[in-house]
């Protein structure tokens, strides 16, 4: 572990902050501002000649830089790593940019999470980790190692503890149902259902690709006498505008469902989001993971909750440096 290095990117300092904590590894000193004209000037003041470089930094957005900004700034990391002469350059990247644009939708579409994987890969990183993937597809996209972190224990561990704690399985089974909000989900939702000894049930969605944010129509897949008077457990990966979300609620709502529990990995939340989840009576709570920095969005959403994934994280980099399983963790 000595010969480890931690730069953190400006996109979730909280994140990297607990990551070195944890690790008792302290953070590179890194300068990391904006010239007037808006292009990025990176430079690292530390000595990182023959180091494993691990940086932190996720694909989100502030007041301050956008998704593409953080991307840039990424890279340009990286390209400062490698002129500097590291050993070894891992990103540690827990919410992957682009990564809803994986396939053509259209003709002349682009493949935009693609392209985003040439970026990161030419600009010389040896390894990347990322968690809970929109696709798996996307692994493909690398031609070098890419871990897909799943959270599904982290999500288990803090129901146990703030939700399930007071319920014997019984109680849980005639309680709660878990719900995937789209066919893409099922595997996810079955592999929730199946540790956690719940039912479970799915939707199918079709979307107006010509419209974006938009959804045609949804479906409630599956048993519909089992939902009646139960909490629906939501299980999906990326909420953004929440626009999808709502609808799934009402649709959960009108075959009898009394509350529904959101459960998120990566809470994008942006424009009308939050606004959304408050005024939607049936959302209990929102649950999501600090893939993307949530503090702020707490404050202004009483019924969101988010898990930390910096002890996951740090875990994983200190298998990747010892040569230890990391599919151990999930």
């Amino acid at each position: 572990m000595d010969n480890i290095k931690l730069n953190s990117g400006s996109s979730h300092t909280k994140l990297s902050k607990t990551i070195s904590e944890y690790l008792n590894i302290p953070l590179c000193d890194c300068i990391l501002e904006k010239f007037s004209n808006t292009e990025i000037r990176v430079e690292i003041k530390d000595n990182i000649r023959n180091k494993d470089i691990f940086i932190i930094q996720t694909g989100g957005f502030n007041e301050i830089n956008t998704v593409n900004d953080n991307l840039i700034e990424t890279l340009i990391i990286i390209d400062a790593c490698k002129r500097s002469m590291s050993k070894s350059i891992t990103l540690i990247m827990p919410n992957y940019p682009y990564a809803r644009q994986d396939k053509k939708n259209e003709s002349r579409a682009p493949i935009s999470a693609k392209l985003v994987a040439n970026l990161l890969e030419k600009s010389g990183i040896d390894r990347m980790v990322v968690m809970d993937l929109h696709a798996q597809q996307i692994q493909g996209f690398f031609d070098i190692p890419v871990d897909n972190i799943y959270s599904i224990n982290l999500v288990v561990n803090y129901l146990e503890k703030h939700i399930f704690s007071n319920l014997s399985l019984t109680q849980r089974k005639d309680k709660f149902i878990v719900i995937s909000p789209d066919s893409g989900g099922i595997r996810r939702a079955l592999k929730f259902s199946k540790s956690m000894k719940l039912p479970s049930l799915f939707m199918y969605k079709q979307r107006n690709y010509e419209i974006s944010n938009t959804i045609d129509k949804i479906m409630l897949v599956g048993d519909k006498k089992i939902i009646n008077g139960k909490i629906a457990l939501i299980i999906d990966d990326i909420c953004d505008t929440c626009s999808t979300l709502i609808k799934s609620c009402d649709i959960l709502k009108d075959n009898g469902i009394k509350e529904v529990y959101c459960i998120i990995t990566h809470g994008i939340l942006s424009g009308p989001a939050l606004d959304r989840i408050n005024n939607c009576k049936i959302i209990t709570k929102m649950i999501v993971s600090d893939t993307l920095p949530q503090e702020k969005n707490c404050k202004k959403c009483p019924k969101l909750e988010y898990y930390s994934i910096g002890k996951l994280m740090g875990s994983v980099i200190k298998r990747i440096t010892i040569g230890d399983s990391i599919s151990e963790l999930f």
